[in-house]
């Protein structure tokens, strides 16, 4: 099995109760050990500016620990020309180990020069966690949220598909799983998410793998 059909089965699999998508990273874990769960996906959020010929790239990485996306993702802070923004870099640990993870901050045509900044981490990998039960939802235009159900901790972590992340207590539902803070709230319920802010729905879509829907059963 070639890289990229590996990585294309890994992100199926996050789809699948097991695996999790919670951890993220920012300049300030720079120098960081970690230790997470194989299958729970990190995320590395760091500041850039590529109209300035300047871009972020994997320097040093143990592909048999930890298998990132094929390039990372980056969004611009405005439409402004000139303006910088952020990437991202998504990793998911396939088994246990250690590697250390080298970002570094570099022109492309300048590889003689050092790099203008570095992020480095260690990353050790340890077995699944059985607690984290995790799901992406699909809605009808595409957009995507991942919900990490915390079954030990009855809670519920979920990325939205803008970026952002919410943590909720889960809540008394009288089917499916409920969980709230009051203003915002996710609900499941067989194989659908939805996610509303007051009487706003703001997500509502179904789970990806068809495999995921007995996650009903799993959060209850």
């Amino acid at each position: 099995m070639n890289l990229l059909s590996r990585w294309m089965l890994c992100m199926l699999l996050l789809a699948l109760p097991g695996g999790t998508c919670a951890l993220e990273l920012t300049v300030k874990d720079n120098g960081r050990r970690l230790s997470v769960p194989a299958g729970e996906a990190i995320t590395i959020v760091l500041a850039g500016n590529p109209t300035t010929g300047y871009a972020w790239e994997v320097a040093d990485l143990d592909r048999t620990v930890l298998l990132p996306d094929p390039e990372p993702a980056y969004l611009p802070d405005s439409t402004l020309t000139g303006s910088g923004g952020r990437y991202t870099f998504r990793l998911l640990p396939l088994s246990s180990g250690m590697s250390r993870l080298k970002l570094q901050y570099r022109r492309a045509w300048e590889k003689e020069l050092p790099p203008l900044e570095t992020f480095s981490v260690e990353v050790v990998v340890g077995p699944p966690d059985p607690a984290i039960v995790s799901v992406t939802y699909q809605d009808s235009g595409g957009a995507e949220l991942s919900a990490s159900f915390d079954l030990k901790g009855k809670r519920v972590s979920l990325l939205l598909p803008g970026g952002g992340r919410v943590l909720l207590p889960q809540a008394v539902s009288a089917s499916g799983a409920r969980y709230s803070d009051g203003s915002r709230t996710f609900w499941e319920h067989q194989g659908k998410g939805t996610f509303t802010e007051g009487e706003k729905i703001v997500f509502q879509g179904s789970v990806k793998a068809e495999s995921s829907m007995m996650i009903k059963e799993e959060v209850r």
